[in-house]
């Protein structure tokens, strides 16, 4: 069986037509896509058929792609052909009023936002809405500098670990009644809420649990002992 979209048409095939489906195809309803070429068999014209199935032959979003195209016509004989489109999108980006230096808590008011293609921005640039937004968390404080006319992009931005590796740390071990406490060296990065490697350093066994602010890795093995260690590494930590 053929995988792909099937479209349908109660005429003849149009161009705007074969466009309009490969939005829905790539789920992009706002995308601007053209059709830039056509190959189908010799001797026929795209008027002589009534549908198509459309089966990309590479995995890019955007940009030019090519579909393997399956025609129909109405008298039910099939021909196999190809459709070369462009696919395009305008996003938000953030642009830099100013350079900005390393360390610096940045706002909406550094930046100007510029509509651009999305095959022309860095795959890891960062919406504009998302700046704006507060409920997208803490502030965003800058790892690099960030020049005039820059793109603001997340390899521009410090992570906010709650735990970093090589951070002493308390971890804090509960089950129900029982609450005991071990100082423990952090072996991985972890956001808030993330699993993250420790080690123990009362017993010496490197265990797994999550990461909270104030450098603090909590194990309650009443709950989430199960997803958060391996090959029962947690047994006899406290040994």
């Amino acid at each position: 069986m053929l995988s792909g979209i099937k479209i349908l048409f109660a005429v003849l095939l149009t161009r705007e037509a074969i466009a309009e489906k490969i939005k829905q195809y790539i789920s992009c309803a706002d995308c601007e896509v053209k059709v830039l070429s056509i190959h189908i068999p010799f001797r026929y014209d795209i008027s002589d058929f009534t549908s198509v199935e459309l089966t990309p032959r590479d995995s890019k979003a955007f940009g030019r792609k090519l579909f393997t195209a399956y025609f129909s016509n109405n008298e039910g004989k099939n021909f196999i052909g190809t459709v070369f489109a462009y696919v395009d999108k305008n996003v938000m980006v953030l642009v830099a009023k100013e350079r900005l230096p390393r360390g610096a808590i940045i706002s909406p008011e550094n930046f100007d936002v510029r509509w651009m293609s999305i095959t022309l921005v860095p795959q890891d640039f960062i919406p504009a809405q998302e700046l704006e937004n507060e409920e997208f968390g803490k502030p965003m404080k800058l790892k690099v500098p960030v020049g005039s006319g820059e793109i603001l992009r997340r390899t521009h931005i410090e992570e906010n670990y709650a735990v970093k590796k090589g951070d002493k740390i308390k971890l804090v071990l509960s089950n129900g009644n029982i609450y005991l406490e071990f100082p423990a060296i952090a072996l991985s990065n972890a956001k808030e809420g993330e699993i993250v490697k420790v080690r123990n350093l009362s017993s010496n066994k490197v265990v797994y649990g999550i990461a909270h602010e104030g450098k603090v890795v909590r194990i309650d093995n009443g709950r989430n002992s199960s997803t958060v260690t391996r090959r029962s590494e947690l047994k006899g930590k406290e040994e």
